[in-house]
């Protein structure tokens, strides 16, 4: 259950991030230039790395400026989604589990009953 609850806010995260890229891109163009060329200067700052050929392909592939700047939306998300729950999970009182064996006798419970 832990695991399906898991996937589905992973998957509301990346949808939400979509959609706040878009609507940024959409309702804000100025804003989302600004973002991608601050992308692209971390971009070009790693070229200016002069890596080898095999670490520059992946530079090439990866560190595209929307990809960029739709991982730094998806980072800003989940931190909003993160903090969101935390304020809904205050509300709910966890539910008590079943304890195996009998129940522990008050002298049990004392720190000092392990000292004979």
């Amino acid at each position: 259950m832990k695991l399906l609850q898991s996937l589905l806010l992973f998957t509301f995260t990346m949808i939400a991030s979509l959609i706040a890229f878009t609507y940024t891109a959409i309702h804000f163009p100025t804003t989302m230039r600004e973002l991608l060329s601050g992308a692209q200067h971390v971009r070009d700052q790693m070229q200016s790395l002069y890596l080898p050929d095999n670490f520059m392909v992946w530079v090439d592939i990866f560190l595209q400026p929307n990809q960029i700047v739709l991982v730094g939306i998806s980072i800003a998300m989940r931190l909003v989604i993160g903090i969101i729950g935390s304020f809904v999970s205050r509300n709910r009182t966890p539910t008590p589990t079943a304890r195996s064996g009998p129940a522990p006798s008050a002298s049990a419970n004392s720190p000092f009953s392990r000292w004979g």
